[in-house]
């Protein structure tokens, strides 16, 4: 019995970590609604290889230089999770704060959107499921684009 209450002071954190390690404001991401991006963690895949691609993009990746790469896939699985209905709560700033005095022009944004349609490709997401997604975040381009 003493070793059971020693180790359930180290086990109650982790077991409470690891059910809100998928979405950063704890709540719990519904992977039957996620299931067309292989659930939160197929949607964190996606996302980390969205921001590798927007990093390295010749025209787009000066925006993202000084970007944590981390920690931007990690706000944007969440932000993508919360607009697709799946129970994150994106916790980020404003897409017009975040963006502002960047001057991002059109050719920028569809350049974006041309990267994650490859990063959704690469990871098998149904067209339908694709169009669901960049329907949600057609209406940041107003945000977004500035020039």
């Amino acid at each position: 019995m003493a070793w059971y209450k020693r180790q359930r002071r180290f086990f109650a954190p982790v077991v409470a970590w690891s059910l809100t390690a998928g979405c950063a404001q704890g709540a719990m991401p519904d992977d039957q609604m996620l299931a067309p991006y292989g659930g939160y963690d197929g949607l964190s895949r996606i996302t980390a290889t969205f921001v590798e691609r927007v990093q390295k993009h010749p025209r787009i990746g000066r925006f993202f230089q000084d970007a944590d790469g981390e920690r931007l896939s990690a706000m944007l699985s969440d932000q993508f999770c919360d607009l697709l209905g799946a129970g994150c709560k994106y916790s980020g700033k404003k897409m017009l704060d975040v963006h502002r005095g960047l001057s991002i022009g059109t050719a920028d944004f569809n350049a974006l959107v041309e990267a994650l349609q490859e990063a959704l490709d690469a990871a098998g997401v149904p067209v339908a499921q694709q169009n669901r997604l960049l329907a949600r975040l057609a209406p940041m381009h107003r945000d977004v684009v500035q020039r």
